[in-house]
């Protein structure tokens, strides 16, 4: 064989460790400064993003930073070792194959006269994504909650692939914690979960995952010649598409126009947000949510909708701003196709419900809640399932989607959509495992907008309960743990 036929092996490059870090924690195995992952001489196709992954990146400002997250809290270890940052580095570079988000990273195009794409990086640096943070000793479930606030309140560097991870130890009896944040653009809930469970195993004993024995496949990032071809074609197909805008929506303006009314204007909430963020979090029991629900008719959404309307009357109530109108939730619906699952990107649209807050009878406030979610859903599935999309396609990119920070810093006060954000995210019923520790509770920590209040309540189910993440502004809400009691509360006043 010559040395023309010889090719250089390609790799992609894991870093353990930055360079110059000196290993820490308490691993036994010796500090291996980084991997190598395989990979074939294809390349697939390009990864532009949609004009909704755009909308996220494009509407991000200080007080609205649109990562989503979680707070996954560890049981103690059984074997008396805890989990160390380098392992947890090591098991993620072991998985980076099966989870594409995590390696790519935001091209621009010049201008912005296209939608921007995403490329594979060609180093991944886990000493910079994967964090050792440690509070003092005995540190309780508030101070945990305080230290995710504050880590989600900070924004992604855009230079680097859009996510991080902190192993976070010191929490009492041993327990530790991992606070993930990845951002809106890459991934929404149905993809968010497809990468938990790419990272974390159902059995104790951590499962190897080998890449493909090909080597793995890249996407294919354009030359600059090619990336300004595209802009210019698509910015004339773009422009077509923004004449046919109002015949596609022409016959939802109406039914549009009225949702933008709908929320209750009179609520001590509606308040620009801040940039501090607090947070709390609950588990309840979802055997106990089912008994409600069979109980009273309906699905386990309605119980969850029901307790959170309680709870968040309770809390108007304690700042005497209980109104007799009702407040309105907005609630992110997947519409991912069958074909669309296992890809990244966001496919989901938002369904607006209105919320019985000013009805005293708990019994009573569930029906109507039932009642609610069931006029919301007609009135959501008479829409166009792609409805978000053909909206955010008609804003311009021009100039990085400046356009579109200027119409929503001027349209926020002026229409907001919700009160508050309530998401319910399915999610495993078997216990979950991160390097050998079992998962006790995994609480989503998501976004809060200028146009939906400065309250998120996201619920996932996990292994027989249900895990409440609960973000709010600090300037509005600073006392969000009072909203998780009030959701046990609520739970306990159903189910009697």
């Amino acid at each position: 064989m010559s040395h023309a036929d010889l090719k250089p092996a390609r790799h992609l490059d894991v870093r353990i460790m930055t360079p110059g870090q000196i290993a820490s924690g308490t691993s036994a195995e010796p500090a291996i400064p980084s991997q190598r992952i395989p990979l074939s001489g294809e390349n697939g196709p390009s990864r532009q993003l949609s004009s909704l992954d755009v909308l996220l990146l494009d509407a991000e400002s200080p007080t609205m930073l649109l990562h989503v997250g979680s707070v996954t809290l560890l049981e103690p270890p059984t074997a008396g070792r805890a989990l160390d940052v380098t392992v947890l580095r090591r098991l993620i570079a072991s998985r980076l194959h099966l989870v594409a988000p995590l390696r790519w990273r935001l091209r621009t195009v010049p201008l912005g006269l296209d939608l921007p794409y995403w490329e594979d990086s060609d180093t991944i640096d886990l000493g910079y994504h994967v964090r050792d943070t440690r509070l003092p000793e005995g540190s309780t479930d508030t101070a945990l909650a305080d230290l995710a606030a504050r880590l989600h309140a900070q924004p992604l560097d855009r230079n680097r692939p859009l996510w991080e991870c902190h192993l976070i130890s010191g929490l009492t009896d041993g327990r530790q914690a991992i606070y993930t944040k990845v951002h809106h653009a890459l991934i929404d809930g149905v993809s968010g979960a497809e990468v938990v469970a790419a990272l974390f195993d159902i059995v104790p004993d951590s499962q190897p995952a080998p890449p493909p024995p090909d080597g793995l496949r890249l996407g294919r990032t354009p030359n600059p010649a090619e990336i300004i071809g595209r802009g210019i074609a698509h910015t004339m197909t773009r422009q077509t598409d923004r004449m046919r805008l109002p015949l596609r929506l022409g016959p939802m303006l109406p039914n549009a126009l009225a949702d933008m009314r709908k929320a209750n204007p009179t609520l001590a909430s509606n308040r620009p947000n801040g940039t501090d963020r607090s947070f709390a979090f609950v588990s309840l029991s979802l055997d106990t949510v089912k008994q409600v629900k069979n109980s009273f008719g309906g699905t386990v959404n309605d119980v969850v909708m029901t307790l959170c309307t309680t709870a968040f009357r309770r809390w108007l109530h304690d700042h005497d701003t209980l109104a007799a109108d009702p407040a309105v939730a907005a609630i992110p619906v997947s519409v991912r196709t069958p074909e669309q699952l296992g890809t990244a990107g966001n496919q989901f649209s938002i369904m607006l419900c209105e919320l019985p807050i000013g009805e005293p009878d708990p019994q009573h406030r569930m029906k109507l809640t039932h009642a609610a979610m069931l006029a919301a859903k007609d009135h959501f599935h008479a829409t166009p399932p792609a409805l978000l999309h053909y909206a955010t396609a008609a804003l311009p990119q021009i100039l990085h989607g400046l356009a579109t920070r200027l119409l929503l810093r001027v349209a926020a006060p002026a229409l907001p959509l919700a009160n508050m954000v309530i998401s319910n995210v399915p999610g495993p019923q078997i216990p979950l495992y991160a390097a050998g520790i079992r998962v006790a509770g995994s609480y989503p920590i998501s976004v809060l907008t200028d146009l939906s209040g400065p309250l998120n309540i996201t619920v996932m189910s996990y292994n027989g309960h249900l895990d409440f993440g609960i973000l709010a502004s600090t300037d509005t809400i600073p006392d969000v743990w009072n909203i998780a009691t009030y959701l046990q509360e609520a739970l306990t006043e159903l189910a009697q």
